[in-house]
């Protein structure tokens, strides 16, 4: 007699698609990337020095290096503007780059002057900290950093040499943008030649967060990218946390205004795209899924490549799925999955699972229409071991019990076809398998 421990759970796939545990984007960044211009060699002033002062002055930097305007923002002392300007003007720099390509920007160069001379753009007039700078200025990156790390070592509180550790730590290859986030912590007040570096490096070390499932954090570092500089990027891996972290109405209003921010700013389509499969996401299940679907499938007409929107999509109709059976209407749920199916191509083969598992919970399940179901599934997919499962499993059951000499070697091919294909990851698919191939060999010809 056939045994009936072959019927399958009717929730083997249900958590698949959970709505709870789909992340958004766990490398969360958009391709809008900004590194500041940079003082290469700082130029000495022939304009005599009037006093001790602080001048900040605006340089504009053309992508070839060349310098445009310049302008004096704040002084506390006008007459070490010459001074200041003549510096700024002599100096020679490196262009801001964006996405790895040079870009015009602008600089800020914070100039202090002690009597007749003038102080490193650090802030700082201690040698170890110069030296540091210059190495930084000559793209020596991990030599700054063992200089820095040396001096402060013996001078933890000097806030200037801590700044300048953060942009070296940033501007390693790869970046150290832990290491940046703390540095910069130490410095407290980050210095406004230094907020571009700074607010990068916060969420560089945002996106280190997500990628480790650390939502809170990457909210608490982007909030200290977003204190010093409001970018599309960081709005975006906000964004992207909070959804994480199912607070959806701050995900959508982060999201919306990346979005409107990169519109604005002409970004590129996989920017655009990234954005939006976010916000669709965001939208879905934070309680505007009409609004989320339309996004989604607008997204997907125009790339249709984008994967992670069919993950959104498949998960939210698998939720709609799940609703129905909460509410006895097993019937709706498999018609809403077969339709997800329809609508969702690359998810067609798990959705159909679905819809097979959730016939065979019934009281009294039809397993030819279980069948059916693992057919469309295999169809697509004939190595797919949950559809060979679900398939094999209702073979064994179709077997009329009364049958003297049983047949189950159809069911049985079904059932190694989903072990051979089960692979080692998924403990509790092997041991369903394992658990259905038991139950088949037991029967025995009466």
């Amino acid at each position: 007699m056939v045994e009936r421990t072959l019927r399958p759970l009717a929730a083997l796939a249900f958590t698949a698609l959970a709505a709870a545990s789909l992340q958004l984007a766990a490398p969360a960044q958009t391709s809008v990337y900004y590194t500041p211009p940079k003082v290469v060699k700082q130029a000495d002033p022939s304009v005599p020095v009037a006093g001790k002062g602080a001048v900040t002055v605006q340089v504009f930097v053309h992508k070839n290096g060349a310098i445009g305007a310049v302008k004096i923002q704040k002084s506390t002392n006008h007459g070490d503007d010459a001074a200041a300007l003549e510096i700024a003007k002599n100096s020679t720099y490196k262009p801001g780059m964006r996405d790895g390509k040079a870009v015009d920007a602008f600089y800020t160069m914070d100039l202090k002057f002690l009597g007749s001379s003038v102080v490193n753009d650090t802030g700082s007039s201690v040698s170890q900290v110069v030296q540091a700078n210059a190495l930084i200025r000559a793209n020596k990156f991990p030599e700054a950093k063992t200089a820095l790390q040396s001096y402060l070592a013996s001078h933890p509180g000097d806030k200037n040499a801590q700044a300048l550790l953060g942009v070296a730590d940033e501007y390693l290859d790869p970046p150290d943008a832990q290491g940046a986030a703390a540095a910069f912590d130490a410095a407290g007040t980050i210095p406004d030649r230094f907020k571009v570096v700074a607010a990068k490096a916060y969420s560089d070390a945002a996106v280190d967060a997500l990628k480790a499932k650390n939502n809170d954090l990457a909210i608490a570092l982007s909030d200290k990218a977003l204190a010093l500089q409001q970018n599309v990027n960081t709005l975006f891996i906000r964004g992207t946390a909070y959804g994480n972290a199912q607070k959806y109405p701050a995900a959508i209003a982060d999201l919306e205004k990346a979005k409107a921010q990169a519109t604005a700013g002409h970004a590129d389509n996989a920017t655009l795209n990234a954005i939006d499969a976010s916000l669709a996401t965001a939208y879905i299940f934070g309680g505007q899924a009409d609004k989320g679907v339309a996004l989604a499938k607008e997204l997907k007409a125009r790339d249709p490549s984008n994967t992670r929107i069919d993950d959104t999509l498949a998960a939210y109709y698998n939720q709609q799925a799940v609703a129905a059976m909460q509410a006895g209407r097993r019937a709706e749920a498999v018609t809403d999955l077969e339709n997800a199916a329809r609508s969702v191509p690359s998810r067609a083969v798990v959705l159909y699972v679905q819809a097979a598992n959730i016939l065979a919970g019934a009281a009294k399940p039809d397993w030819k229409g279980v069948k059916a179901e693992a057919d469309k599934a295999l169809a697509l997919d004939p190595n797919d071991a949950r559809a060979n499962l679900v398939a094999g499993i209702a073979l064994a059951n179709s077997i009329d019990p009364k049958t003297v000499n049983p047949d189950t070697k159809p069911a049985m091919a079904y059932l190694q076809k989903a072990k051979a294909n089960s692979g080692s990851s998924d403990a509790s698919l092997n041991a369903e398998i394992d658990k259905a191939i038991a139950a088949l060999t037991k029967i025995t010809p009466k």
